[in-house]
């Protein structure tokens, strides 16, 4: 186990690697590639990774203040269910109410793996590739119907 200032070198060192993943990634879809995060123009609507020893979740996370807001952004994403399917596998996992530890209650739309050991620098590539292949396919699906959740909850 990891005490607390070697935990936080680890993290930096993780994501420094999959920021140069990503410039590889970059090339690999042939377009360079950013991230939007946050970023989506819907307040309360985010893009995110969520790490844990043993779990990565790639997903959309529904975090508004508002329980009425974050269930009529949730509902209006279900109505774009097989797009936001589109290029995986299988289903995406939409989680209505999942519990975040600080005890706050959000929506998530997400595809996890728990193949990998993320305190395991072996793993680390496998990893990179889990997060950038999915969430390029998220954030894409994401954006085809961003213009309409945008005019929708502005």
């Amino acid at each position: 186990m990891y005490n607390k200032e070697e935990a936080k070198i680890l993290m930096k060192e993780f994501w420094e690697g999959f920021d140069r993943y990503t410039k590889f990634y970059s090339q690999k879809v042939n377009q360079p590639i950013k991230w939007m995060y946050y970023k989506t123009g819907v307040k309360g609507l985010e893009l995110k990774f969520d790490i844990s020893k043993k779990l990565i979740q790639v997903l959309i996370e529904v975090n508004s203040k508002s329980d009425n807001r974050r269930f009529e952004i949730y509902v209006e994403l279900d109505n774009y269910k097989a797009i936001l399917n589109d290029g995986f596998a299988g289903e995406l996992k939409w989680v209505d109410d999942y519990m975040k530890e600080e005890q706050r209650e959000v929506s998530r739309i997400l595809i996890e793996s728990r193949e990998y050991n993320f305190h395991n620098r072996d793993h680390w590539n496998d990893l990179y590739k889990f997060m950038a292949t999915n969430m390029y396919k998220l954030q894409s699906n994401l954006i085809d119907i961003l213009p309409i959740l945008r005019e929708k909850f502005h």
